[in-house]
């Protein structure tokens, strides 16, 4: 099973260790699902951990170890086609991500993305729903 993790879902697993983000981050540590990540995922995980909410709240070291993680231990892609505008055309390049990958799972918490509901193959779900459908895949 793919999952792209959205950007939101990587700081929140950090911030907040108890959380569903945080138990998709474990999941994946895990070898339960395969991360798809691409340079502009890790791009944006360094910009926006750079700011000043996170930088009050977050080592940097957290999110480079985070970033360099995933850089090493996903189904990484370096070069995305343009694909589709997304609600948000910052969050275009998730949309490109998961049609390269043929991704089975988009996990984000990002509203505009939510709406869409699926992408291609993949579903986009919140992370909370994800959890459940690792716990249902677990069942089968």
């Amino acid at each position: 099973m793919r999952l792209i993790l959205d950007t939101n879902i990587l700081l929140s697993a950090l911030l907040s260790p108890q959380g569903a983000p945080a138990k998709l981050l474990h999941a994946w540590e895990r070898k339960t699902f395969t991360l798809v990540a691409c340079d502009a995922l890790i791009t944006e995980l360094r910009e926006v951990s750079g700011r000043p909410f996170f930088r009050a709240r977050l080592r940097a070291s957290a999110a480079e170890l985070l970033a360099a993680g995933i850089r090493e231990f996903s189904l990484f892609f370096r070069d995305i086609s343009s694909g589709p505008v997304a609600p948000d055309p910052g969050d275009s390049y998730l949309l490109a991500l998961a049609e390269a990958s043929q991704t089975d799972f988009l996990v984000t918490g990002d509203k505009g993305l939510l709406t869409l509901r699926h992408h291609k193959s993949a579903r986009i779900i919140t992370p909370a729903a994800m959890l459940e459908a690792l716990k249902a895949n677990d069942r089968e």
